[in-house]
């Protein structure tokens, strides 16, 4: 009867990933399409170009050299993809504090920072800690080769929007005209001749870093960034569901708004990696972190990137480390305290800026989006509001093709999962990731019902619905992906019940 079980959960879990992975090969071919119309950069060798690419590098390797030393903790792809995360928030970090206090950008603060961070290497690559358990060795899933080439597609996939021109309108009247402007200016003020210029500015400081570039336009780092962050989500996996581990990753480099957002440069996936690694690093510090002290190190860097990235990312952000903080009654540990600590000190620094950054906090009634004409014309009357925002929501969630599959095939693994044995005991990281991406979904939803109650019922229109609410789903998507993962072990795996169940140790 097991065997017949765990076939039938192998042939759903094959279909599910079939009907996923043709979607985002679809969105894949569409997004090629409108980066070929939009036009290429020039590709021939630059100054900017070596800059940039030393920058890159530059990072790679002191990432390398902050991985722990020999026989001190491990040294791994994702131990590299951690500190590499860690390194770029850092110097993006940086040169924002010297912006607020200094009045203005300077190219030569990045390679004081990089100094000061090759230096900083020697102590912490010194820093001691038991090494993470190490995963049990699972039989080897089906087509786990095949898997890894087509994760290694889809991410590859994303190599030519490198050089393609800006081509998506709020990317380029937004992230990109800032990235410019703050060049132009040598100063944050860059970011008032741009939309919403009350948007927090770090990932225009990213962008500004290499937009000297006339090739990649700064999107280099946020591309790499990326790849670190899919190293580091796999070794989540590996923690959780070992035999899905590979499975995961593609579910991950399939779904079409993970793959838009990075292609297109808007701050969703900036966004999602810091959202991720944060809570991450607090629900499992061991698969991250050799010590408490790194731990802490990343978690505050995280929480103040989440803050500093979108606006829109830290409430929802805040609500989900209180949860953690709630169902694990971890009142006296510092590191959950430290995430919303970090996150609302950073998001203060923003709101209150000096008065030469204070510009019009919303969308310009004159720029091209015209989103509150549109969204204006558009509002239903009275209740009606807050119905058109649940059936946007829902639209959205279950039937838009950016998630395509996935949450349909989580209620799925997850029903099938709980009919067909006891639930987990305890509250293992794996049901704590659930959780803590439902929540934020929750809270997401949540906050375009305020804003409609409030005096804001364009938030409730089908026009911002659309282009807005899916996107800020994808902030908490690879906390349900890893939790929906964890659970499709369970069904495939009797070995894979113990390790959600927490017979693991770590």
């Amino acid at each position: 009867m097991s065997a017949t079980r765990g076939r039938a959960a192998w042939i759903v879990l094959g279909l599910l990933t079939a009907t996923q992975v043709g979607i985002g090969a679809w969105r894949a071919g569409v997004m090629f399409r409108g980066g070929l119309a939009a036009g290429l950069r020039p590709l021939g060798w630059s100054s900017g170009l070596g800059v940039d690419v030393l920058l890159c590098g530059l990072l790679g390797v002191i990432a390398w050299w902050w991985l722990p030393a020999r026989g001190r903790g491990p040294r791994d792809a994702a131990g590299w993809g951690v500190r590499f995360l860690l390194l770029a928030w850092l110097l993006t970090l940086a040169h924002y504090i010297w912006g607020i206090a200094a009045g203005r950008l300077s190219p030569l603060l990045t390679w004081i920072v990089l100094a000061a961070l090759f230096g900083a290497g020697i102590s912490i690559r010194r820093m001691g800690g038991a090494e993470a358990a190490p995963p049990l060795p699972p039989a080897p899933p089906p087509g786990a080769h095949f898997a890894l080439g087509i994760a290694a597609a889809f991410f590859a996939a994303q190599l030519p929007h490198l050089v393609f021109n800006y081509s998506f309108m709020d990317a380029k009247a937004t992230w990109a005209c800032r990235a410019f402007r703050l060049a132009e200016h040598g100063a944050l003020t860059g970011i008032l001749d741009c939309l919403d210029p009350a948007r927090p500015p770090l990932h225009a400081v990213m962008l500004w870093l290499g937009v000297g570039d006339p090739t990649f336009e700064g999107r280099l780092l946020p591309l790499l960034m990326f790849g670190a962050f899919v190293l580091v989500f796999h070794r989540l996996l590996q923690r959780i569901a070992p035999r899905l581990a590979v499975w995961g990753v593609v579910w991950l480099l399939a779904t079409d708004q993970v793959f838009k957002g990075q292609v297109s440069t808007y701050t969703g996936v900036p966004e999602m990696l810091a959202i991720a690694i944060a809570l991450a690093v607090a629900i499992d510090e061991r698969a991250l972190a050799p010590t408490r002290s790194f731990a802490l190190l990343i978690a505050i860097v995280a929480s103040a990137a989440t803050a500093l990235t979108r606006r829109d990312g830290f409430p929802e952000f805040v609500v989900a480390a209180g949860v953690l903080i709630i169902v694990t009654r971890r009142w006296r540990d510092p590191l959950p305290w430290a995430l919303i600590a970090a996150a609302s000190v950073a998001y203060l620094s923003w709101v209150f800026r000096p008065a030469v950054l204070q510009g019009i906090p919303a969308f310009p009634l004159s720029a091209s989006a015209g989103v509150l004409l549109q969204a204006t014309t558009e509002a239903p009357a009275g209740t009606g509001w807050l119905w058109t925002l649940l059936q946007g929501a829902q639209g959205q969630v279950f039937s838009h093709y950016g998630y395509g599959a996935f949450v349909w095939s989580w209620l799925i693994v997850t029903i099938w999962a709980r009919r067909g044995g006891a639930p987990a005991a305890g509250m293992p990281p794996a049901t704590l990731y659930g959780i803590l991406g439902l929540t934020g979904w929750l809270a997401t939803l949540a906050a375009y019902a305020a804003l409609t109650l409030l005096g804001h019922p364009y938030m409730s229109t089908l026009f911002v619905v659309r282009t807005g609410f899916g996107r800020h789903l994808v902030h908490f998507f690879p906390l349900c992906l890893l939790h929906a993962t964890a659970v499709a072990e369970r069904l495939v795996s009797g070995e894979g019940a113990r390790l959600v169940s927490g017979e693991r140790g770590g």
